[in-house]
């Protein structure tokens, strides 16, 4: 049997990766090198991990002195990975029961195309706990110049565990969206991703945590810091990277000084047309957000 690693970067968040590790532990396959890096956590997550390590012999636990954040996290556990494929789970997410199966069985039946992809992703289904909907904004194949008009692959990509540390990991350095630029190197260097007919990836949002990915100071930060990396790349992948900042995911309403910079990058009106959507989109759900604390 094929084993594969899963890294999980937690803290301070003890419900939540109990259930992760929980839909983990049950997936129906069973040849899994688990390691959770716990980011020292100041709740009972110790204590918790160090009771399950004993009793799960699959489990790998690392405990960090200074919390380095996600990135740094998903490193450490990558660095001592054993599994010949390896992916991630966010500890605030969870796999349904067939999803490693479902993904080695499809990457078994790829023949030679195996050399020419960089990994496999899935869609997803995102729930607050009461809702569910599955996204359908997944490609089949996903290159390099389509992860500046979207994030294709969502937050997690299945791979072979030698293409994580050929690529050098998650760059440390990044405020925001390591995955997207993670995903950039990994399809340049070897091949676009492939999707999976699957929603085997259950991500839970919109549940009053504030989620890194929400600060759009670090989202701007980010942005500059993957065309500072990608100077080379066409330049009017900009504004589509640039659009990115403005997802319905992340709310940010576009300010006038982001306006005149898509007109000084030459965005083409479809992409303005867009923007102005996501303008009065945000705005809106801003507002109503403003209305609902204060009749609280």
């Amino acid at each position: 049997m094929v084993k594969v690693s899963i890294y999980i970067p937690t803290h301070n968040r003890r419900l939540l990766v109990e259930r992760a590790l929980r839909s983990v532990m049950q997936q129906t396959h069973s040849d899994l090198d688990i390691i959770v890096v716990n980011d020292a956590s100041t709740d009972d997550t110790r204590a918790y991990l160090d009771d399950l390590q004993v009793r799960e012999p699959r489990l790998t636990v690392i405990h960090a002195d200074q919390a380095k954040g996600a990135p740094a996290a998903r490193n450490r556990a990558i660095s001592v990975a054993t599994g010949q494929f390896i992916t991630g789970l966010d500890d605030d997410d969870e796999f349904t029961p067939t999803r490693i199966e479902t993904l080695l069985s499809y990457w078994n039946n790829l023949g030679d195309d195996v050399n020419r992809i960089s990994g496999l992703f899935t869609q997803s289904v995102m729930t607050d706990g009461k809702r569910s909907s599955p996204t359908t904004d997944r490609k089949d194949k996903v290159g390099y110049e389509d992860l500046f008009h979207h994030n294709f692959i969502g937050n997690q990509i299945f791979c072979p565990s030698r293409y994580l540390a050929e690529v050098g990991g998650f760059d440390e350095n990044m405020p925001a969206l390591q995955d997207l630029e993670l995903f950039m190197r990994m399809v340049r260097r070897f091949g676009p991703a492939r999707l999976v007919p699957d929603y085997s990836y259950v991500c839970y949002v919109d549940d009053g945590r504030e989620r890194i990915s929400k600060n759009a100071k670090r989202r701007y930060e980010a942005f500059e810091k993957i065309m500072l990396k990608n100077d080379e790349a066409a330049a009017y992948l900009r504004p589509h990277l640039f659009m990115q900042l403005f997802s319905p995911f992340y709310g940010t309403v576009p300010s006038l000084s982001d306006w005149r910079h898509m007109v000084q990058w030459g965005a083409p009106p479809a992409l303005l047309a867009k923007m102005l959507r996501l303008t009065i989109r945000n705005a809106l759900v801003l507002a109503r957000g403003y209305a609902r604390k204060s009749a609280t």
